[in-house]
């Protein structure tokens, strides 16, 4: 049985109340009201076989020109994370978040909004039953050979990002409150849909090079299942080209 993580636990002393507030009121500061969509704390604590920290999930709606919902993780950051794998616990606090488009069809709207919902509170309770490193431009694959995962989509990954939506500065959060240690900040990443070659990229060139064709190309948290990928198909060689010519001769 899980234990209650959301009565201030020995090992961090920061409870979930506390850590909701927090969230809620950085929230506020960045992008506007947000309401709590699902709350671990009433289905899941002390009661789940389900690995991992109980985990609320925050919405804040679309609002005015913005037309898209804000999707965010909370109560991951209950407990810290290594930095690498095998790495000591302790070294980071972490949250997630995605953008849900609203468009006016409210069986699309709602569709968009609980898989952002569920993808984020799923990738809350991962990085802490699974070593998963937590930087812009790593990846995440179920498989070795990974399948599209969203119907009409051909995405079969996530590479983390850090978001870029809301207002400067929201990608950090700093703790001040009676649990946390001095100087704690919890960080903000978006596990982002990616396609075959761009998960290709990060592992053969780094998920810098990664983080950074996805920032050149615009990509955000939002999610978007019809974008065009960030790798640029390469160009044949002098070797392939000739290759290619002379099989054509050939068929004619």
């Amino acid at each position: 049985m899980m234990p209650n993580i959301w009565s201030a636990p020995k090992e961090t002393g920061l409870s979930g109340d506390e850590l909701r507030d927090a969230v809620q009121l950085h929230l506020l500061r960045h992008l506007g009201e947000s309401t709590a969509a699902f709350h671990d704390e009433a289905g899941w604590t002390g009661k789940s076989r389900e690995p991992g920290p109980a985990i609320d999930v925050l919405v804040s709606p679309p609002n005015g020109e913005r037309r898209f919902a804000y999707v965010v993780s909370c109560g991951s950051a209950v407990k810290s994370v290594p930095t690498e794998p095998g790495a000591e616990p302790g070294a980071r606090r972490v949250e997630f978040v995605l953008a849900a488009p609203q468009r006016g069809d409210a069986r699309a709207d709602k569709t968009m909004l609980n898989l952002a919902a569920n993808l984020v509170r799923q990738f809350a309770k991962l990085v802490h039953v699974q070593p998963v490193r937590l930087a812009a431009g790593e990846t995440v694959a179920f498989s070795t050979d990974p399948q599209p995962m969203f119907e009409g989509s051909q995405q079969v990954a996530f590479a983390f990002l850090e978001p870029r939506l809301p207002s400067p500065g929201f990608d950090a959060m700093k703790l001040a409150l009676s649990g946390a240690g001095p100087g704690e900040t919890v960080r903000f990443l978006a596990p982002v849909p990616i396609y075959r070659d761009e998960l290709d990229l990060s592992r053969d060139e780094g998920p810098e090079t990664l983080a950074a064709a996805l920032a050149r190309q615009g990509v955000t948290e939002m999610l978007d299942f019809s974008r065009l990928s960030v790798v640029k198909p390469r160009k044949a060689g002098v070797f392939q080209r000739l290759a290619g010519a002379f099989l054509r001769k050939k068929k004619t």
